[in-house]
């Protein structure tokens, strides 16, 4: 495994600091993926990058914690624990069923409302008013989305040749008459 590829660790110093460790990294080992005894060329290069206010003993513990981090990557990391348990959601995965017990939820909560409009005071009336005006827009937005998506619809099968007479085309407006 190549050591540029070990993931930061959130512990390392510098992990945390450097922007490019891949650079660090390939200067604390060798081709073959041995840590080197020597630190001075990825002491230097953090030092020209501009990390010149830490003592060079500090530097040098720093890259060791660096070093040993990489080395436990390269030999696979930490192990996993042995048995891995699945544990379910809390509550519903699929978000259609997500989606159906806030609407539930919204439901109940507008009949506890509606229950308790005589003994609201004016400025909560005034909310659920809203609430319900905004409500009753959001639909209104709905059904034109939709009318538009049926309009889009009509003019795709016109234009590949699925209707055969234009002027046959259902018209909605018209079907209360």
């Amino acid at each position: 495994m190549n050591g540029v590829l070990v993931p930061r660790s959130a512990s390392c110093w510098v992990c945390q600091k450097v922007a490019v460790v891949e650079d660090v990294t390939v200067r604390l080992f060798t081709q073959d993926g041995s840590r080197r005894a020597d630190y001075s060329d990825a002491a230097a290069y953090l030092r020209a990058t501009g990390y010149s206010g830490v003592s060079d003993r500090t530097l040098k513990r720093r890259l060791a914690e660096h070093a040993r981090h990489v080395e436990v990557g390269l030999q696979g990391g930490p192990a996993a624990p042995g048995s891995l348990t699945r544990v379910a959601p809390p509550g519903p995965s699929h978000w259609l069923d997500v989606n159906q017990n806030a609407v539930d939820v919204g439901n109940e909560a507008l009949g506890r409302l509606h229950a308790r409009l005589d003994v609201m005071e004016d400025r909560e009336l005034v909310a659920v008013a809203k609430l319900g005006v905004t409500a009753a827009q959001k639909v209104g937005d709905w059904e034109a989305k939709g009318r538009k998506l049926a309009q889009v619809d009509e003019l795709i099968r016109l234009a590949s040749g699925r209707v055969s007479d234009p002027l046959a085309i259902e018209d909605d407006t018209n079907e209360a008459e």
